[in-house]
């Protein structure tokens, strides 16, 4: 009987162990996941905050200027600034055990195109306005020439962010698209990037709201790519000539009244099937003295009529033929002072309205790049000597571990 009790005691004894033991045990996971909990929550608190304080080093010039957020690093530097500051948080407690962080910044540089036109959407939309950029006391580069300015040196001219693409306005496609009837307005609507690039960048009409610039015709620039104000302005209006020949043919072709003119003209100066190429020489030439005479005007900064009708046009058909077959007789019209004919009615766009256009019909992505290209000579030429746009970036994503734990990370402005 004795042996008996002796034996239910002692497994009673193993049981309450046991169950102890287990019980034990259970509060013992239960606290290490309630740590284990509470250090995960502290990594993601402070990851969010380590990658946040990251971004709120973005460059203030830039900012400022260009309205562009962008932080100055590298994959390498972030992760050191990462480290340093779970260093900071973490080396004094030794239940953490923090094993180095990875950082990628692909696809975040404000280099690459899509960053690019996402901020400057996001800059037009909040109406954010240019603040021109204050040269370092001491930096000189001397008396400012307008339209002079060049880059020759080939390290600069590689560093830009168009290096290697080339592209300008599609003047003859345009032409064609407004014989086939698509309206000028779609030409010229105010998109996120034509509203951007007139509101922080100069032509030669500009004024100087936007402070001093490397170059003077900085949207010239964009439409031509020619690094030279003297270059880039010659180019632009090479493209103005060609279109305002292209649009004056068209009207001319459009109109009853000059194209009969035209032809008997023709007629009388070539009598017989030769009077038909004579016809398509008048209306070329005609079209063309147009064209030169619009381009004085435009470079004067008075507007031109992009459709035209009659009391818009210029020159007149006694001028063309006395031009090509050099008769001697009084035109009746002047030149005046001012170096071209008046209409009878000065109407429509001015300079930068033509501007638009063309700037409208350069590819998205020259365009985009040319803009890089200004901001990035701008900042070299007024605050930072090595000033490299690819060098600067919109967001990051990280990871790091704490006690055998990735924890991983993605910020952007």
């Amino acid at each position: 009987m004795r042996t008996t009790l002796r034996n239910k005691r002692g497994s009673y004894t193993v049981f309450i162990t046991l169950a102890f033991s287990a019980i034990l045990i259970m509060v013992i996971a239960v606290i290490n996941a309630a740590g284990q909990q509470a250090i995960g929550s502290t990594s993601q608190h402070f990851g969010r905050l380590w990658g946040r304080s990251i971004l709120a080093e973005y460059d203030r010039t830039l900012k400022e200027r260009y309205g562009l957020f962008g932080f100055y690093g590298n994959d390498f530097l972030v992760e050191e600034k990462i480290d340093f500051y779970a260093a900071y948080s973490f080396d004094e407690k030794d239940y953490i055990k923090y094993s180095g962080s990875k950082c990628s910044l692909k696809g975040k540089a404000l280099t690459e195109t899509e960053v690019f036109k996402d901020q400057i959407k996001e800059i037009t939309l909040s109406g954010i306005r240019p603040r021109p950029i204050k040269k370092a006391e001491g930096e000189d580069d001397g008396e400012y020439i307008p339209q002079k300015r060049s880059i020759k040196s080939e390290r600069i001219v590689q560093s830009l962010p168009s290096k290697g693409k080339e592209g300008g306005p599609g003047v003859y496609g345009l032409i064609e698209l407004i014989k086939e009837g698509k309206p000028v307005s779609t030409m010229i609507s105010e998109t996120s990037q034509n509203l951007y690039a007139f509101g922080f960048f100069n032509h030669r009409f500009a004024g100087d709201e936007l402070g001093d610039t490397f170059f003077n015709c900085e949207i010239e620039y964009i439409i031509s790519g020619k690094l030279s104000d003297e270059k880039a302005s010659k180019s632009v209006e090479n493209n103005l000539l060609l279109l305002r020949n292209g649009m004056n043919l068209v009207y001319l072709y459009s109109c009853d009244e000059k194209r009969t003119a035209v032809s008997a003209a023709a007629q009388a100066a070539t009598p017989g099937p030769a009077a038909v190429v004579t016809q398509a020489l008048i209306m070329e030439t005609w079209a063309l003295l147009e064209a030169k005479n619009d381009l004085k005007i435009l470079c004067d900064n008075k507007p031109v009529r992009f459709m035209k009708y009659d009391d818009n046009w210029a020159v007149s058909l006694e001028n063309v033929l006395s031009i090509l077959f050099n008769e001697e007789k009084e035109t009746g019209e002047s030149m005046e002072s001012i170096g071209y004919i008046k209409p009878r009615q000065m109407e429509g766009m001015n300079y930068e309205g033509y501007l638009r256009i063309l700037f409208g019909i350069v590819p998205e992505e020259i365009r985009i790049l040319r803009m890089m290209d200004l901001i990035q000579i701008n900042m070299k030429y007024l605050y930072c000597g090595p000033f490299l746009l690819q060098d600067y970036y919109t967001g990051l994503d990280f990871s790091f571990i704490v006690n055998g734990r990735a924890y991983e990370f993605h910020e952007n402005y």
